[in-house]
């Protein structure tokens, strides 16, 4: 399965294997102030919590993600 799995731009550096890509939802983009820059990248995993292990993604670094086929992102994860 593949999640789109979104993090602060900041912390891009500590994954430099993972091929980001800046990313900004709708909304935020329509904000006037900037705020955070956030990158996107789509990786595969079993489960979420798979697709992190497996990457070795620190979950503190995790802004929001969701299964590549759904539309609407998720804030938190679900029990391991």
């Amino acid at each position: 399965m593949e999640f789109t799995v979104v993090i602060l731009s900041e912390q891009v550096g500590s994954y430099p294997k993972i091929n980001w890509t800046e990313w900004k939802d709708r909304n935020r983009k329509q904000m006037k102030s900037q705020g955070d820059v956030w990158s996107m990248a789509t990786l595969s995993g079993a489960t979420i919590w798979d697709c992190l292990d497996n990457n070795k993604i620190d979950r503190l670094h995790l802004v929001q993600w969701k299964p590549a086929d759904d539309t609407m992102y998720q804030v938190s994860l679900p029990r391991r």
